[in-house]
């Protein structure tokens, strides 16, 4: 999708949303509900919910041990983010034009299921659940460190345009400027805290709950990642998520076999073939087609060792394999591990491939306890704590960078003032603030330029 195609397809839902808005308002239909508008979104404010917070503040003791963990916490990946934001800017600047070409556009930075390449239209339900929560815990935790911290709370909200943009927790921004650095670096840490919280706690259920139930199909064999029409795979019944585990009546165990299998096959040979699709075991025969004319009517990158060789039709792969094994355990060989279990969406989006979702789920089992759950309600299950998982780490990690208006750019502020206090104990406070501004601005403008260097170099 082209940059110009993007635009206009936002442009376009944008423009609808904001004819509805205007009917609504000229209606008085936002005010009725306390909607008013903040800037070109709306925003929602409300005092219920307060009391909740108070009374779950109450736990001083336990909160203020969080937000002093949180401020650690936020430090320490705020560092972590920065360094790969830089990282990033350096191999991005020894790229090739056609790695360049390459490169996602800003739609990946859109929170819009369909728009956003990695963020599926089918997947709309899951996303937006994982967006409530996610701004739900964020400012749920704001609220209640800030109570924790005896200062007033004026209004509890949501901020969105066309889909929550993100949900709001109002203090009394006097009493917040009033009071001492610590309190005030502690209720900005807690809603990445809380967001790392929620990430661990859909890792334990998905991960050591769910997946743990999870085994492959078959133990040996290679997953069907692709099936090209009109082949003679595709006139069999197989599908993309099924397991191949032997042709010709030789076991295939992985995809080196495959393709030493295929390569003493020939043309019109009709062979047997086993597979499987969850618990259900097939064996049929297949009658092979001339892999050189299938390369060169279809485009490939043909050859002519190709001629009168057997094919098949499928893309083989085991990534199944290695996949279930991360999806058990995210933090097995970490980092490796727990990346490659972040980046299951650029798989979808590269590949097509995404192991918790149809067809692919096909080649796993649900065993024990949790095999006795309908399928279906299974699955779902999964891809909502994934989400959730997902959208919760990413609001965190976003959250953390030392640019205001985040959290991180506030925390980093104040680090900056406490700092900048011991060293320079002769200046004035009026001096001193503007020393932090100034620190704090360039710092801001870095980082605006890090996120957007990619797009700068895609586009420019």
């Amino acid at each position: 999708m082209t940059l110009l195609e993007i635009l206009i397809i936002f442009f376009a839902i944008v423009g609808t949303y904001a004819a509805l808005v205007y009917i609504l308002h000229k209606k008085k239909i936002l005010q009725k509900y306390n909607i008013s508008f903040y800037g070109p979104m709306l925003m929602w404010r409300t005092t219920k919910g307060r009391d909740l917070l108070r009374r779950i503040a109450k736990k001083e003791r336990f909160w203020t041990w969080f937000g002093n963990f949180g401020i650690i916490l936020c430090f320490v990946f705020m560092i972590f983010m920065v360094v790969l934001l830089i990282l990033q800017a350096w191999s991005i600047l020894g790229y090739t034009p056609e790695q360049i070409e390459q490169l996602p556009g800003p739609e990946v930075a859109l929170v819009i299921p369909g728009l956003n390449p990695i963020l599926p239209l089918e997947y709309l339900g899951y996303i937006v659940l994982a967006l409530v929560i996610a701004m739900v815990a964020h400012e749920f935790s704001h609220g209640i460190l800030t109570y924790a911290s005896k200062l007033k709370v004026k209004a509890l909200g949501i901020i969105y345009l066309i889909l929550p943009l993100g949900a709001f927790c109002e203090p009394d921004e006097e009493d917040l400027q009033k009071t001492k650095p610590g309190n005030r670096m502690r209720i900005f840490a807690a809603g990445p805290t809380m967001n790392f919280l929620v990430v661990l706690v859909s890792i334990f259920l998905l991960s050591f709950i769910c997946m743990s139930s999870v085994q492959p199909a078959a133990s040996d064999g290679i997953c069907v990642l692709s099936v090209s029409d009109d082949t003679p795979a595709a006139i069999i019944g197989i599908t993309k998520g099924m397991i191949i585990t032997s042709i010709n009546d030789t076991p295939v165990t992985n995809t080196t076999d495959f393709v030493y299998i295929m390569e003493q096959t020939h043309t019109n040979q009709t062979v047997n073939i086993s597979y499987v699709k969850g618990k259900n075991h097939y064996n049929e025969t297949i009658t092979l087609s001339d892999k050189y004319q299938e390369y060169a009517k279809r485009g490939y990158l043909n050859n002519e060792s190709f001629k009168d060789k057997g094919y098949i039709g499928i893309g083989p792969s085991v990534m199944h394999k290695g996949f279930l094994k991360v999806l058990k355990n995210p933090f097995v060989e970490f980092p490796n591990g727990f990346l490659l279990f972040y980046v299951l969406p650029l798989f979808g989006y590269f590949q097509g491939y995404n192991p918790i979702a149809a067809p692919f789920t096909d080649s796993y089992i649900v065993t024990g306890v949790l095999g006795a759950i309908p399928l279906d309600l299974f699955w779902m299950t999964v891809n909502a704590l994934y989400w959730i998982f997902w959208l919760n780490f990413a609001v965190a990690v976003f959250n953390v960078l030392p640019a205001v208006p985040l959290d991180g750019g506030y925390l980093f502020k104040d680090a900056v003032y406490e700092s900048v206090r011991r060293i320079k104990r002769d200046v004035t406070e009026e001096k001193r603030q503007k020393i932090v501004k100034n620190i704090s601005l360039a710092i801001s403008l870095v980082i605006l330029f890090l996120i957007i260097f990619p797009w700068l170099i895609k586009y420019i």
